[in-house]
């Protein structure tokens, strides 16, 4: 398995997204605690749920259709309030280990991912279900399954925009990152950690104008990917991968938002796992092709003016 530093630089990376889900929960449970009660939560109710973290961080409207608004409920709303009331009082006792998914070798990784993200939804559905019963517009029949899964195909973007962000530790045979691609939007974050030898260039696949990427190698910070705000995939790689940074936000075109980029010195040609030599060769084209800045051809190519625009551009950003 992957080793302990690199797990915890991981785990640190997702932290501040865990955290604000967290808080998020938090505050919903001790909404749902007062509505049973018939008592309306204080602003220092509020605020301690949020805990330290939070505290002076959150902005309580962001939460404001995820979080019930207490009042009197119905004897008949009281049920389903209370089944909705279980479910965030059991996903906030996971804790950090809701968030990390350790993939079984041949299951794939996107359903497993699907299955992971479908058990935090239920986070959102809880928060759902208690809406409907208020209104008294619940139906067992068709709300109640929603508490046992609520996959990610059914979240709406505020739901999406508070979610969490995901670990995933795997073995470098499984390492398909492509796989993880619709599940990305939002703020959605996934930060890999890897067991054994990794295809060089595997997050190339995942390069697009909206996702930050990071791949780094060994025990490297990944700082600027928890930073970043927004969608983002990370991994941690053996040192034979590639390193790179493509950040959405450094340019409006493919290689000016690669602000850093170290290629092995070779790709071994070698499967790992069901992924052929071929197919690795492939990712790191891509990665090159990706990265490289454009040159002119022609007659602007011998022209020596021609070679100073290109050298020019080449050093430019021209974003602004």
């Amino acid at each position: 398995m992957p080793s302990d530093d690199q797990k915890r630089i991981a785990l640190e990376a997702i932290q501040p997204r865990i955290e604000m889900f967290h808080s998020a929960l938090s505050v919903t449970t001790n909404q749902v605690r007062g509505l049973l009660a018939g008592t309306v939560n204080t602003a220092d109710d509020q605020s301690a749920a949020l805990g330290q973290f939070a505290r002076g961080k959150v902005d309580m409207d962001r939460f404001a259709s995820f979080t019930p608004k207490p009042s009197q409920v119905s004897k008949e709303a009281q049920a389903p309030i209370l089944a909705a009331q279980e479910v965030l009082t059991s996903l906030l006792a996971e804790g950090d280990e809701l968030f990390v998914l350790k993939v079984e070798e041949g299951k794939g990784l996107a359903r497993q991912v699907g299955i992971r993200l479908a058990s935090i939804g239920r986070a959102f559905a809880a928060a759902r279900v208690i809406d409907l019963a208020k209104r008294g517009a619940y139906k067992e029949d068709k709300h109640a399954a929603t508490l046992e899964r609520f996959p990610f195909s059914k979240w709406n973007s505020s739901e999406r925009a508070l979610a969490p962000a995901l670990l995933i530790e795997l073995s470098g045979a499984d390492f398909k990152p492509s796989a993880i691609v619709y599940f990305l939007d939002a703020k959605m974050k996934f930060v890999f950690c890897l067991d054994g030898d990794a295809p060089a260039a595997a997050l190339a696949r995942v390069v697009s104008p909206a996702v930050f990427v990071q791949q780094e190698t060994g025990n490297a910070s990944l700082t600027a990917f928890a930073e970043y705000d927004g969608m983002a995939v990370a991994a941690l790689l053996p040192k034979t991968a590639a390193s790179f940074v493509h950040d959405p936000a450094a340019g409006e075109t493919t290689h000016a938002r690669f602000t850093s980029l170290v290629l092995p010195k070779e790709v071994r040609k070698r499967a790992i796992g069901g992924i052929s030599p071929s197919q690795q060769a492939e990712d790191f084209a891509l990665l090159e092709s990706l990265s490289a800045t454009p040159e002119l051809t022609g007659e602007a190519a011998s022209d020596p003016a021609g070679k100073l625009s290109a050298w020019l551009l080449s050093q430019t950003n021209l974003s602004a």
